[in-house]
């Protein structure tokens, strides 16, 4: 005796379809309508690391926030000079739509600051790397934030391997995914049942 018919069928797509309207129309709506940045901090075995930061709200301006990357004993040798110039300490990769103007850095050997104002769908990368006395010490990295001075509170940082930060991120996609496996369902259990019937 098939339990699963038709008629429930429709009932379980309407469930289904109602549940994520209702996380898709609300919970990311909410998140997504102030100011929201998801955040990928990747350090690699040769000392390397990179700080990926990208605006993700819908309309909202990042402003005047500060990111830095430096040792967790706050050494002062803690990075080696980029590509040969001793006054560097870092790369910075900016996509559109951020400008130079936008984005400023301050680099020492102690630490790399990035000061940014970034736009909706803004993305910037900021790499650096340990000094070798900070790799013989085995001394590691770290990501930190400093609010903006005039809105502390103003600014989500959400990491960006979470599971909420690819709900936010790609919403769009994950919604046009979740209707095409209902209406792959539907297919299934009331059309195709249809045409064996006949």
């Amino acid at each position: 005796m098939n339990l699963f018919t038709s008629e429930k069928a429709s009932a379980v797509l309407a469930i289904f379809l109602a549940v994520v309207g209702f996380y898709v129309t609300s919970v990311v709506e909410e998140i997504r309508s102030q100011p929201v940045v998801t955040y990928r901090f990747d350090r690699a075995p040769d000392g390397s690391a990179e700080l990926r930061l990208e605006n993700i709200s819908l309309a909202s301006l990042v402003e005047d926030s500060r990111f830095e990357i430096a040792c967790v004993d706050l050494r002062p040798d803690c990075l080696r000079p980029q590509d040969g110039d001793a006054d560097r300490f870092h790369k910075l990769t900016r996509e559109p739509p951020v400008s130079p103007s936008n984005t400023s850095v301050d680099s020492t050997a102690s630490g790399v600051a990035l000061s940014a104002t970034l736009v909706p769908g803004a993305v910037v990368r900021l790499t650096t790397q340990r000094s070798d006395a900070a790799l013989e010490d085995d001394t590691t990295l770290e990501f930190y934030y400093t609010a903006a001075p005039n809105d502390p509170k103003s600014l989500l940082l959400i990491d960006g391997y979470t599971a909420t930060a690819v709900f936010v991120g790609s919403y769009f996609h994950i919604m046009i995914l979740a209707f095409g496996v209902a209406l792959f369902g539907l297919v299934v259990v009331i059309v195709v049942p249809l045409f064996k019937s006949a």
